[in-house]
């Protein structure tokens, strides 16, 4: 079934490059040594060694004895303390030069082309030895063996593991992929979110963050959480990172307006809603996440949203917790992105709405928030699926200021994972998981698609870019061409010149739609 959007499409990346040019990429493979054991410390290198490389004439200076005693030799002239060794790398090891046939020599040698391992002994430390090494004549350099890490960023918070979502371990692809994601941004302070709920508790995880709101429901500035929710809510949203507290959210760096339009019992009046939109929509608000819903319809509140949209505000809301084929409102409005909820297994929650307004889901179920006291608190609900969704939307806002509400629905539903569910999860949109499960890593990489490679043969053009997994099945891009800078943009709608593969699209123009002569291409993404 097709969920009906006006969702105009808009180019992913505003450049264009004229075919006749090729840019060509250069590949370069990276050989990455490490120590055998080498332990990690809090100065991000190892401990228990340095890495040293002597300069080429201390070839001349090696013994004509075994390799192990070449390198005691060479340890005995960096005169460091008892318990020093000096090692090869593994790669060294394994290629090691060979003796010549007619050599006068009875022994290899060791090859100072490369680097050693100097294990360091008790009581030295890794500053120490490098300090006492630093001058010395047989010596290019002596450093840290620095450690670094894989191409996902992974928050410190000594909860992080317990926050399944962003890493699951019963099921990793079940989860919204978030470290990735991380690697492209990890938010910004120029994107104030407002959260719509009973407030927010004075934590740390909000330091420094946070802007004065307005208390509708009390008629006040107090804006502190006497329920709970609220603060759970803005915590899976947009908790700090790294600082050594519970867990992370999924935007780290946003700033945020707590609107309280729910009182103490996790209830509000519609009329504090909307003014609570109203509010966070003359206050800047790029994103506005609404963990709530009803079951009437009121005009006062939708006239709310659809402003909101109207001003470039991005509205994110819940499907609701009844388990049934009726999203509450303001989620069943067509303007709105409506978020149910997924469990642990991928599969839809059991309490989750469902339903053909519904846009997509997220996890929902034992997930993971900060309680008003700091601590963390297991809790389910389509309410902490929307806060997930929001936060990815303010990521995309990071890297997108004038994103709007159909470019962001638009960048969601076609990174969303399909089919992860049971049966009830068909190919393309369902009412039970929408467009799928969100992949925080496929929208963020969809939203800065750029194209890097375009290479011209025999009159035909090659354009490549990075791209999500799904791509090949999902299909989203579509490419646009026109023969001058002010000429208009012109769709190419086969799809038989798109190649995929696990990490890139690949587009082939072999003439035969666009004829002859200099083109300009954009590629942009298609409304499912």
């Amino acid at each position: 079934m097709f969920n009906a959007r006006n969702a105009a499409m808009f180019p992913v990346t505003q450049t264009s490059m004229p075919a006749q040019f090729a840019l060509l990429l250069a590949v370069c493979l990276l050989l990455t040594l490490s120590a055998q054991a080498a332990p990690r410390s809090a100065l991000n290198c190892a401990s228990n060694h340095v890495l040293v490389r002597f300069k080429p004439e201390v070839r001349a200076l090696l013994p004509d004895v075994a390799p192990a005693s070449q390198l005691t030799a060479l340890l005995a002239r960096l005169g460091l303390p008892r318990g020093s060794e000096l090692r090869e790398t593994q790669l060294a090891h394994r290629f090691r030069p060979k003796l010549a046939a007619n050599s006068r020599l009875k022994h290899e040698a060791v090859d100072p082309r490369h680097f050693f391992y100097l294990r360091l002994p008790s009581g030295l430390s890794t500053a120490e030895c490098i300090r006492r090494l630093a001058a010395h004549p047989l010596l290019e350099y002596a450093e840290p063996d620095w450690i670094g890490t894989g191409a996902a960023t992974i928050p410190a918070d000594p909860q992080f593991m317990n926050q399944w979502y962003h890493q699951n371990r019963i099921k990793p692809s079940a989860s919204i992929h978030t470290p990735l994601a991380w690697d492209i941004t990890q938010g910004s302070a120029s994107v104030l979110v407002g959260v719509l709920d009973t407030g927010l508790a004075p934590l740390p995880e909000f330091a420094g963050r946070t802007v004065p709101g307005y208390n509708f429901a009390y008629g006040d500035s107090d804006t502190t959480d006497d329920n709970g929710h609220g603060t759970a809510v803005a915590s899976v949203l947009c908790a700090s990172a790294n600082n050594g507290l519970a867990g992370a959210g999924v935007d780290w760096r946003c700033r945020i307006l707590p609107v309280k339009v729910l009182d103490d019992w996790n209830t509000g009046y519609y009329s504090w809603w909307a003014q609570g939109i109203d509010f966070a929509v003359s206050n800047g608000c790029k994103v506005i996440n609404f963990s709530a819903g009803g079951s009437s319809f009121g005009r006062t509140v939708e006239r709310a949203i659809t402003n909101a949209i109207a001003q470039g505000v991005i509205f994110v809301t819940s499907s609701g917790n009844e388990g049934g084929a009726d999203i509450s409102f303001p989620g069943y409005m067509n303007e709105c992105i409506t978020v149910g909820a997924t469990a642990q297994n991928d599969h839809r929650a059991e309490f989750s709405d469902y339903g053909p307004e519904l846009d997509l889901v997220a996890p929902g179920e034992d997930i993971a928030a900060v309680s008003t006291k700091g601590e963390l608190e297991f809790v389910s609900g389509t309410s902490f699926s929307t806060p997930m969704v929001a936060g990815v939307c303010a990521l995309l806002a990071a890297v997108r200021p004038k994103l709007t509400q159909a470019e962001a629905h638009l960048l969601l539903t076609a990174g969303a994972d399909d089919r992860v569910g049971d049966e009830t999860d068909t190919p393309g949109f369902d009412i039970a998981h929408g467009w799928g499960r969100l992949n925080a890593y496929n929208t963020l990489l969809l939203a800065t698609t750029q194209v890097d490679q375009i290479v011209r043969t025999n009159g035909q053009v090659a354009l490549s870019w990075a791209s999500p997994a799904n791509a090949s099945s999902r299909r989203p891009y579509q490419v646009e061409y026109k023969t001058s800078l002010n000429a208009a943009w012109i769709p190419l709608t086969s799809t038989n010149a798109f190649r995929y593969s696990p990490a890139r699209t690949h587009w082939i123009d072999d003439g035969t739609q666009t004829g002859a002569g200099a083109r300009f291409y954009r590629v942009k993404l298609r409304q499912p």
